[in-house]
Formats: structure tokens, C-alpha cells, sequence
């Protein structure tokens, strides 16, 4: 039973969500690249999200399936594949989150009444938000690629001791549990600026005009991230605390495979809130929505008009095989 359950997430909830990251991720794409978003601050911090699951969809979802659902683990015996491979886990998994972290405080600044603090809603400033977080996740990942070792047991983990209990508190607290608090703080402060403002339209009437459209829409996503953060999230981090915890507690062998099993179903469900956001927060969105109905219909009416212009194409090309066939038999006939 314990076995069964562990090859339906290991395999084939793996393998689906990998199906559906890239469908997911690629149209995220498509509709956060239209002309129509590029002035907007927050929809670049949408893409950078969309950029960091990439990694996650196409790197780390592979060699969890290879590893989890196949015995397959190149991490087992070379060290670099090791370390690269946890050090791109946990600095795209983290960058993924607080590039929402950081469109909630857009939205929040935007919402403000104070003209020096909508300024940090820009494109430009975003941009430079983006770079400086990157920089600063790929620094302060560093330590795995110095502190994680293939073990006695021949699996790639981190460094026994103080350094694996510090690993997974980081993780816990820096993945897990800060990011959605720092999302919901900043949904509230939105709320309660927009409120604010309501109170004073006159002033601000074009401002709210803004507001109750394309922020609308943005803040419902950003609440609903917040909640899928929170779901997919915790878990994991919380195992693999409890893990680390518990690693010299004696077990029998029933708890051993049990507690197998929970790790790979609570990582399956980390990879939720990477693969599917598209389905989940896109499409929650009205704005979104239409612009993915624009996308569709240009792809369809491309379709079209190529498939038409094919078979006008290999209509002339049938005629010119039948006139140059007939013309060497008139040409006879005329002699």
C-alpha cells in the first residue's frame, strides 16, 4: 500500500505536473510579454516568477522523477550534479516566492496617497528590484554549494550537524513561512490604503478608477498566491526539519517506510505551487483571461491563413504538373 502510494506522486503526479509547468509556464509567458503589460511594475514581477519556476519545471522536476520514481540519482555518485543541483532547488524555488513578495509591496506602494511611494510602482525600479533580489538569492544560496556532500548512505544532502538543522530552519523560515506573511501584510496594507483613498475621491477619483480594474484583478491573485504558498509550502519545509530532528531517534521499520512516503508526497505537493500557477492565479484574473483569448484567436487565424495559403499554393503547383503534362500531347497532336 505504503509502495503504491509512493510510485502514484513519485511518477506519474510528478510526471503531470511537469506536463502541466510547461504548458502553464510558457503561456504565462506568452500573456506577461503582451504590449499591454509592459508599463505595468507588477506583471514584471509576475514574469520574474515565471522565469525562476522554469528552472524548478525543467531542471529540478526531471531528476525528481528520475530519482523518486526511477532509482535514477546521478547526485549519488558526482558531486558537482550534487551541488548544483540542490544550490538551483532552493535559489529558484525561493526567488519564485518573493518576486510575489516584492508585487504584493508594488501593490501596496501603488495604492498609496502619497505621490513619492507610488513612484517605487515603475517598470524601471522594478527591473532594478528584480536584479538586486536575484543577486542577493544567489549569494546567500552559496553555502550549498560548499556544505552539501554525498554522505555514507550515498545520498546528496547537506553536511550533518549544525549545518543540516540551519539548512532547514533557512528553508523553513526563508521559503515558507516569511514569504505568505509578508504577502498577506502587504495585501492588508493595500486594502487598507485603497480604502483610504475611497474616502477621499474626490482628490483621487482617476486614481481609484485604476484601482478597482487592473489592481482589482492583481490583488486577487496575490491573495490567492498567498494561499497556494501556504499549502504547498510549509509542509515540506516542515518535513524536512522534522527530519533533520529526528535523524538518530530509533525507528522501527513500518515508521521508516511511512515517514518515505510522506517525504515524497509533501515535495510532490511543493512542486504544486511552481507548476501550476497558471491554472490557479492567471486565469483568476479577467485581464489575463482576455489577453490569452487574444493569443488564441491570433494562433488560430495564423492557422488558418497558412493552411489556406498552403492549398492555394498546391492547387497552382497541381495545375502547373497538369498544363506541363498536356502540353507535349498538343504539341504532338498539332504536328
Amino acid at each position: 500500500m505504503l509502495n503504491d502510494i509512493k510510485e502514484i506522486f513519485s511518477r506519474y503526479c510528478l510526471i503531470g505536473l511537469f506536463l502541466l509547468g510547461s504548458i502553464g509556464l510558457t503561456l504565462n509567458t506568452l500573456i506577461f510579454t503582451r504590449p499591454i503589460f509592459r508599463q505595468n511594475s507588477c506583471v514584471h514581477y509576475f514574469l520574474a516568477s515565471t522565469i525562476a519556476n522554469y528552472f524548478v519545471v525543467f531542471f529540478i522536476l526531471p531528476s525528481r522523477i528520475l530519482s523518486d520514481g526511477f532509482n535514477i540519482d546521478p547526485g549519488q555518485y558526482n558531486l558537482f550534479y550534487c551541488k548544483i543541483r540542490f544550490y538551483t532547488y532552493f535559489t529558484a524555488k525561493s526567488l519564485s516566492s518573493w518576486f510575489i513578495v516584492l508585487a504584493c509591496l508594488d501593490r501596496k506602494m501603488s495604492s498609496s496617497q502619497y505621490v513619492h511611494r507610488r513612484a517605487f510602482a515603475r517598470p524601471n525600479v522594478a527591473r532594478w528590484m528584480i536584479f538586486f533580489t536575484t543577486l542577493i538569492g544567489l549569494i546567500f544560496y552559496s553555502h550549498v554549494l560548499i556544505f552539501y556532500e554525498i554522505d555514507q548512505r550515498q545520498q546528496c544532502d547537506a553536511r550533518s550537524g549544525f549545518y543540516r538543522l540551519f539548512n532547514d530552519s533557512v528553508y523553513l523560515i526563508g521559503y515558507s513561512l516569511a514569504p505568505p506573511l509578508l504577502m498577506l501584510l502587504f495585501g492588508i496594507w493595500t486594502i487598507v490604503n485603497t480604502r483610504r483613498l475611497r474616502r477621499i475621491v474626490p482628490r483621487f477619483g482617476r486614481r481609484m478608477a485604476t484601482l478597482n480594474n487592473q489592481d482589482h484583478t492583481l490583488m486577487l491573485m496575490l491573495l490567492l498566491q498567498v494561499s497556494l504558498v501556504s499549502i504547498t509550502a510549509v509542509p515540506h519545509a516542515v518535513q524536512k526539519l522534522y527530519s533533520t530532528l529526528t535523524l538518530n531517534v530509533p525507528k522501527d521499520d513500518l515508521t521508516k517506510a511511512a515517514d518515505n512516503v510522506f517525504i515524497v508526497v509533501v515535495r510532490t505537493i511543493s512542486f504544486f505551487n511552481h507548476s501550476c500557477t497558471f491554472y490557479l492565479l492567471t486565469l483568476s484574473g479577467k485581464m489575463f483571461r482576455q489577453e490569452l483569448y487574444k493569443i488564441m484567436k491570433k494562433f488560430i487565424c495564423r492557422s488558418r491563413h497558412e493552411g489556406i495559403h498552403a492549398n492555394l499554393q498546391l492547387r497552382t503547383l497541381t495545375q502547373t504538373i497538369k498544363l506541363n503534362r498536356t502540353d507535349p500531347h498538343s504539341e504532338i497532336q498539332q504536328q
